[in-house]
């Protein structure tokens, strides 16, 4: 049997071959040593010693140019994960909302009813239908509805990767986030490792903000600028123009809608750092402010106080749409 017969009747090869087929919500930067196509032609030309290495090159490729490469995942073909979360991370948990409803073996709600310039969680304002989660803000009874799932009470993680693929609501005056948060913020003054950190992976306020595209933060419970204890951000920046995001200083820039399609968004949270994507690219880094306790997912489409001028009611409803919600670790 030749070397590419060979090869091609290998079970890692046909799950290779598979799992090409790109997921249309995903952008994937092309600028990389990881070429997974041109195995065939290794084995061919360089004989098995190569094809060895280039399957090694597969499992640990690095990244270049600040993107991270996404490979493949055993679990769906509709998720590739970057690189730099190795293949010693295997899926621990997830949610692909299949159902008919909010499963309550994963999710819970706030016991509080309003939340800055809305109400919470009530009918409507959450609906799980054909596979996706829609999160929704409604106008009813002169008042704005928002919604806030988290699995507080359920599962929390310390460490891990976390990913969620989701299509952010269309209008300003309200913001949509996959975040991980930490059940004992306040509990201890400038120790982030101790008391956890707020994780922003992403936070949208809708089409058409120059200013104030995205969010993607880190907060942690510290002394701030006037010496009193409150929410402190860590001074990593994002670097927003790799998913879209306008250029800052320069108003002709391009200006990307994250609220047009789908885009997956995720964090590998280690001991040492944090690490932001979107689409398998990187586009924060932090190592100053690192939980080391136990946290858990928040998905949440709010209207705050400052934002709420913004909200036009006579455009809504306005919504969220997740895709899914997975977590691997390291094992």
């Amino acid at each position: 049997m030749s070397v590419l017969s060979t090869l091609e009747a290998s079970p890692r090869f046909t799950q290779i071959r598979e799992d090409q087929k790109f997921m249309n919500g995903a952008q994937h930067d092309r600028e990389t040593i990881c070429q997974i196509h041109r195995l065939p032609h290794y084995a061919l030309s360089r004989g098995v010693v190569a094809l060895a290495l280039a399957l090694a090159l597969v499992l640990v490729c690095s990244s270049v140019n600040g993107l991270c490469e996404e490979v493949d995942s055993e679990f769906s073909d509709r998720s590739k994960l970057p690189a730099c979360v190795t293949t010693d991370y295997q899926m621990v948990w997830r949610d692909e909302f299949e159902g008919k409803s909010l499963n309550p073996d994963n999710w819970t709600m706030p016991s509080y009813k309003t939340r800055d310039a809305a109400l919470l969680n009530s009918e409507g304002t959450i609906r799980v239908a054909d596979g996706i989660l829609h999160l929704r803000t409604l106008w009813r009874n002169e008042k704005v509805h928002a919604s806030y799932i988290q699995t507080r009470g359920r599962h929390d993680w310390k460490h891990g990767y976390f990913e969620c693929r989701l299509k952010f609501q269309k209008h300003q005056g309200h913001h949509g986030a996959f975040w991980v948060q930490t059940p004992h913020f306040q509990n201890v003054i400038d120790q982030p490792d101790k008391s956890g950190t707020e994780m922003d992976i992403i936070e949208w306020f809708g089409a058409g903000r120059r200013r104030g595209w995205a969010g993607m933060n880190i907060y942690y419970w510290g002394t701030t600028h006037d010496g009193m204890p409150g929410k402190v951000r860590s001074p990593s920046i994002p670097d927003f123009p790799k998913m879209g995001g306008p250029v800052e200083g320069n108003p002709e820039s391009p200006m990307g809608d994250l609220s047009e399609d789908f885009h997956i968004y995720g964090l590998l949270w280690t001991d040492k750092e944090c690490v932001f994507f979107c689409d398998g690219a990187e586009i924060m880094r932090d190592t100053k402010a690192i939980s080391q306790v136990p946290q858990y997912v928040v998905l949440s489409l709010l209207c705050s106080h400052w934002e709420r001028p913004r909200l036009d009611v006579t455009k809504l409803p306005d919504e969220m749409q997740i895709d899914y919600v997975r977590v691997y670790q390291e094992q």
